[in-house]
């Protein structure tokens, strides 16, 4: 009895040790988890005020096949026609893996969809700025084969909708308060993201 239990736990281990290695394997599904690092550019309209930026961001995730949950953070340098200054995001979301083309063993080309919300602050010269917003995207990578499945080289694309700052505070931060007043009264601001990373 105790021989024949040991033998079915056996292939029971056996057996899920298989399919944990067929999962991983799977470039139609996303590993269990990938660690990422993304050099990104921002454009983000403030009333009728812009402001860019370039930055660093990284990213945990955690897959349930063609799904996952990540956290990412960002940090950078806000350029604004009052002066730049340090900027830094935080959130989560979740991702999508829409489309996987393998066209032989070597690599695998694939587009997902990702969603979520986060918050950034700008702490420029004229003073400090917090905006929170949701964010939805998609992109593009490369998926490495072979050896090296878990390897991404990405292209990422969002696009953010954040409730409307007070356009006072805009004004005295952005321009010490010599620009002229502002021109939209809109019930929220954009932004568009970029970016180019790899993950693993």
């Amino acid at each position: 009895m105790v021989r024949r239990c040991a033998t079915v736990a056996t292939l029971l281990l056996v057996g899920l040790a298989t399919a944990a290695q067929a999962e991983r394997e799977d470039p139609s599904r996303w590993p269990q988890r990938t660690t990422a690092l993304h050099l990104t550019t921002t454009a983000r309209y403030l009333g009728d005020r812009s402001v860019g930026g370039v930055g660093l961001g990284a990213e945990v995730a955690w897959g349930w096949g063609r799904w996952q949950a990540l956290a990412d953070a960002r940090a950078g340098w806000a350029f604004a026609d009052g002066g730049g200054g340090p900027m830094v995001r935080a959130g989560g979301g979740v991702r999508w893996l829409a489309r996987s083309f393998q066209p032989d063993s070597s690599a695998a080309l694939q587009l997902y969809l990702d969603a979520g919300a986060g918050i950034e602050h700008l702490a420029l010269a004229g003073g400090g700025l917090t905006v929170p917003s949701v964010w939805g995207g998609w992109g593009w990578q490369v998926r490495a084969g072979g050896t090296h499945r878990r390897l991404m080289f990405r292209f990422i694309l969002r696009i953010e909708i954040a409730p409307a700052v007070d356009r006072d505070r805009v004004a005295r931060v952005l321009c010490r308060g010599a620009c002229t007043a502002m021109v939209t009264s809109a019930p929220f601001d954009e932004a568009f993201s970029g970016g180019l990373g790899v993950a693993w």
